[in-house]
């Protein structure tokens, strides 16, 4: 639990950095460059292992992380940013309707499924901001929806595999999962190659830390924590971001935030938790 709420800090103090500082580059290619960081900071850990765990990792982490990316950005074409955040609160559902699907009796446990919802409803409680309507609503809400997908099934999986799948260091498979991410984004990401040269050195500074920390050291983090806390948990923890990141946009950059729907919504994610054990 202590790396997912790690995580989830790190993440909050984050999103307002892309925001501010990166709308200039195409958000295809600084996924692209996010992911290569990553790859970049742990290809020290990577060890040849066997054929069939090393393609296993670089397909979950295709998935996981260069899906999710992918279908992310391009949403963005379709949709405004503050839509697009508010359609990610669903992570938390597909999480546990996976986990019923890959669980041995292929059933549902209904105070995790309510757990689930009550971190949904205030993720959204905290990020809604009236409904837009976007001529290309159903598009760009498809692609956040297999966004969430992708992310929720790397999760899920992640936190299935044996031990036999970690048979060497953990973080030298994680470097297979950035692997397979960074190659799966390369053909949409190389379209903005030439903007980078109108970045300053803050600029640089802010994508290197955004590759290396945001991504790198916080998804194997997110992935460590995943194995070690159970579904619903993991669930709940999905949305723990959202709070944290609206009070950020509050305190450090100085953003309007409703902050009735703010206590509201941190009050059902953190009801959840009931359910937790049930």
């Amino acid at each position: 639990m202590t790396a997912l709420i790690i995580t989830s800090v790190i993440w909050a103090l984050s999103f307002g950095l892309l925001g501010h500082y990166l709308t200039s580059i195409p958000s295809g290619t600084v996924s692209m460059l996010r992911l290569l960081g990553a790859f970049l900071v742990f290809l020290p850990f990577l060890r040849f292992n066997g054929g069939k765990t090393t393609w296993g990792f670089i397909g979950l982490g295709a998935v996981q992380f260069g899906g999710m990316y992918l279908c992310y950005t391009e949403a963005f074409h379709y949709l405004p940013s503050a839509q697009i955040a508010l359609l990610t609160t669903l992570t938390p559902l597909y999480i546990i309707l996976l986990d019923g699907i890959l669980s041995k009796h292929k059933k549902l446990n209904a105070h995790h499924l309510i757990a689930a919802l009550l971190t949904v409803l205030g993720g959204g409680g905290i990020l809604w901001q009236g409904w837009g309507g976007a001529d290309d609503f159903w598009v760009g809400c498809l692609l956040v929806q297999l966004s969430n997908v992708c992310f929720a099934i790397g999760q899920v999986i992640y936190a299935r595999l044996g031990a036999n799948w970690f048979s060497t260091n953990e973080r030298s498979q994680f470097a297979w999962l950035y692997l397979g991410a960074f190659l799966i984004t390369i053909p949409g990401g190389l379209n903005g190659i030439g903007q980078l040269s109108e970045l300053n050195w803050h600029q640089w500074g802010i994508l290197i830390y955004l590759g290396a920390i945001a991504s790198g050291a916080c998804f194997f983090l997110w992935n460590y924590g995943a194995r070690r806390v159970t579904p619903v948990q993991l669930s709940i923890m999905n949305n723990l971001k959202i709070p944290l990141a609206t009070a950020a946009s509050l305190f450090i950059f100085g953003e309007s935030v409703k902050l009735p729907m703010l206590l509201t919504g941190s009050l059902l994610i953190a009801s959840a938790f009931f359910f937790q054990k049930k």
